[in-house]
């Protein structure tokens, strides 16, 4: 199944723009992730007197900062992945590709070895 989706034209013409993609999007959410900063460091400067004050702002960026981490984290492991999937759909095809060679030529050896005995009678 997955060497027939990475046999369709359009991955392989996303394959090679693969990897400045996933570039591109590191570099987004590294951009995302300073605007998180900057935006933090703005507000917890000045002391808001609202009724929500008892609310632990630290905590709240703190969560934002861990989803950040594991977005970041689960970018790279499904990177991996699809590269992992990739590289065994390659192996899969060259394997089956292989495997008739060797069967053609266990045939043809087979029927040489046959008309060599016929010969030899």
């Amino acid at each position: 199944r997955w060497q027939k989706i990475f046999m369709i034209p359009l991955w392989s013409k996303m394959a090679v723009f693969w990897n400045k993609m996933f570039l591109t999007i590191i570099v987004l959410l590294i951009v995302l992730f300073l605007d998180a900063v900057r935006e933090v460091r703005k507000y917890s400067a000045v002391h808001v007197n609202e009724k929500a004050a008892n609310v632990n702002t630290n905590a709240f960026d703190h969560i934002q900062m861990k989803l950040f981490r594991f977005s970041l984290f689960l970018w790279l492991v499904l990177r991996r992945t699809i590269t992992l999937l990739t590289q065994l759909a390659k192996g899969m095809a060259s394997h089956a590709a292989l495997e008739t060679q060797v069967n053609d030529a266990t045939e043809a050896a087979k029927k040489y070895m046959a008309e060599n005995e016929r010969l030899q009678e």
